[in-house]
C-alpha cells in the first residue's frame, strides 16, 4: 500500500481546516470507503470530490499549471502527481508515480511538501541543484521545473484544493 497519495490529503486538509487533524488509520478508511485505495496507491481523482465534501472544501482538478500557480497565490493549496518524464529512467521526486503538497509559491518557485522526503534524495546525480530542501521539510525548486515532471498522459497533475467562501 503506498501512502503518498493519503498523505497529501492530510496535509492539504491540516493546511486549509485549522481547527482539523487526520490520522493516516482515518484517512485509509475514507479511501477504502469510497473506492480510492487501490493496491497500488490512492486514487485522488476518487477521493478528493470526497475529503472536499467532508471537510468543507472546495476542490477542482486541472493540467494547467498556470491555474495551479493562480490557485496558490490566492491561498489554495494543491496535491501534484509527478512522475517519471519521457525519455528518463528517474523522475525529480519519484522513479514511477508520486503525489506531493503544493503550499505556496511566489511565482518563480513553488513550496512543495514530499511525503517522502530524506535527508540525501537530492543528492543522485539525476537530482543534483533542482530542489533547494535546505529549509526541508520544506523543498522549493521553479515552477518551470515542477511542471516538466511526469507523463502527459495522466489527467489530471493538480487537484486543487481550498477553503470556501464564507466559511
Amino acid at each position: 500500500l503506498s501512502g503518498c497519495g493519503l498523505c497529501s490529503a492530510i496535509m492539504v486538509i491540516e493546511l486549509l481546516c485549522l481547527d482539523k487533524t487526520v490520522s493516516v488509520e482515518e484517512m485509509v478508511k475514507i479511501s477504502e470507503e469510497c473506492g480510492a485505495q487501490h493496491a497500488v496507491g490512492t486514487d485522488l481523482t476518487v477521493l478528493s470530490p470526497v475529503i472536499a465534501e467532508a471537510f468543507g472544501l472546495d476542490y477542482r482538478a486541472t493540467d494547467d499549471v498556470s491555474e495551479m500557480i493562480s490557485h496558490l497565490q490566492k491561498g489554495g493549496a494543491a496535491v501534484v502527481y509527478v512522475g517519471v518524464p519521457e525519455g528518463k529512467d528517474i523522475g525529480l521526486f519519484t522513479k514511477g508515480g508520486h503525489y506531493i503538497t503544493a503550499v505556496s509559491t511566489d511565482g518563480k518557485e513553488v513550496c512543495l511538501l514530499d511525503p517522502s522526503y530524506k535527508a540525501g534524495k537530492f543528492d543522485i546525480p539525476e537530482r543534483q541543484g533542482r530542489v533547494d530542501d535546505s529549509h526541508a521539510p520544506f523543498l522549493y525548486c521553479s515552477i518551470e521545473t515542477l511542471a516538466g515532471e511526469g507523463s502527459t498522459d495522466r489527467y489530471p497533475k493538480y487537484y486543487l484544493f481550498g477553503r470556501k467562501r464564507g466559511v
